[in-house]
């Protein structure tokens, strides 16, 4: 009874601790004021749409997520306000904590990283304005590690909560058959499509309309809020016409990188594949950049590559801009944009580096 006491041990202390930076952050976020400000704007649009243990896609909610993801948040929905806000903040820096790669960089070095992830530009803008890239995140390391264990059940969840916001990672499952590479068989395969299926349906059932409904009718798309490359080319003055051709030209340019370059799982695949769906999509918001920020840029700066570095400054320049709250809010769709272009260009030649060195992928080693 002592040796099973003191096996679990270590585990009551990371529980109470957990929960202790859980209910400190909420009793932050519960003092912070909301009306009259732009804090938590994201999730008072979202609340709505949750409360009331029921999902609604109406004019009163600006909820976009897919059904069987949206009634994981039900919970927070009946939670007051700045509650709920503080629970969604602590979940995204949980999940940012399980981006950052270990393995070789346990100690001081996962420290350094796990301070890049929550104390990013894009992180705290994501916390403070209440978005849940948090069900993204979780489902891009489920996805992780349903490859890396060759497990379908885990795969399958991890691409539930992937396309949470599709927007966001519409290319990837586009070729996502190329990320599981050729050791993802026939019975994998359809293990995987069963599960899919055991969650979509009913979700598509219940909901589907209401929630294909809300996806086509964003207000703010082609805004100055929207960092899409059809939104960001015709903001320069271009066409409708031109933007459309370098929209089709980008597309095949990620087709092409993909089938020559992408063959099994890796860190790179995945940054490159969800840098091309937020600039390919109909609408992207700058805080969307926090997914290829989080699942591609900080391996590559943690392992000491140009890139990385050179993208995590790239976002977390935006700091600079703080005091000049108009100028921010002028160039911040159009800035996303360009980062998200080079973010897609140093990818792609990543990719085609790591094809011809294999030992040189920034594969996951958390699982």
């Amino acid at each position: 009874m002592k040796s099973r006491l003191t096996a679990i041990t270590p585990y009551l202390v990371a529980g109470a601790a957990i929960l202790a930076v859980m209910l400190l952050l909420v009793w932050f976020f519960m003092r912070l004021p909301v009306a009259g400000t732009t804090l938590a704007m994201d999730w008072i649009t979202i609340r709505p749409g949750v409360d009331h243990w029921d999902l609604s896609y109406g004019l009163d909610s600006l909820l976009r997520i897919t059904p069987w993801s949206a009634v994981l948040l039900l919970p927070l929905g009946q939670l007051p306000l700045n509650a709920g806000w503080g629970i969604v903040a602590f979940l995204t820096l949980v999940v940012l904590t399980f981006c950052v790669p270990r393995g070789e960089n346990a100690g001081g070095k996962w420290i350094a990283g796990i301070f890049a992830a929550a104390f990013s530009f894009l992180a705290l803008r994501t916390m403070a304005d209440g978005n849940v890239e948090f069900l993204t995140l979780a489902g891009l390391l489920l996805l992780e590690a349903g490859l890396l264990r060759k497990n379908p059940v885990v795969f399958a969840l991890g691409i539930l909560l992937t396309v949470s916001k599709v927007q966001e990672t519409w290319i990837l499952v586009v070729f996502l058959p190329l990320v599981a590479g050729r050791g993802w068989n026939a019975r994998r395969w359809l293990i995987t499509l069963s599960t899919l299926a055991l969650a979509v349906v009913p979700g598509i059932l219940w909901r589907g309309r209401e929630w294909l409904s809300s996806v086509f009718s964003i207000q703010d798309r082609g805004s100055i809020m929207d960092s899409s490359l059809l939104a960001s080319a015709q903001r320069t003055g271009g066409s409708f016409e031109l933007a459309f051709t370098l929209w089709i030209v980008l597309f095949l340019a990620t087709a092409a990188v993909a089938a020559l370059y992408v063959r099994g799982y890796s860190r790179e695949a995945l940054g490159f594949l969800t840098a091309g769906s937020l600039l390919l999509a109909p609408y992207a918001a700058g805080n969307n950049v926090l997914i290829v920020y989080a699942i591609a840029v900080l391996p590559l700066l943690m392992a000491g590559r140009w890139e990385g570095m050179l993208l995590a400054v790239l976002c977390n320049l935006p700091y600079l801009l703080l005091p000049f709250p108009d100028l921010n809010y002028r160039l911040s769709a159009s800035y996303w944009t360009l980062v998200l272009v080079l973010t897609w260009v140093l990818l792609a030649l990543r990719l085609r580096e790591t094809r011809e060195k294999p030992d040189q992928v920034l594969c996951a080693v958390n699982a």
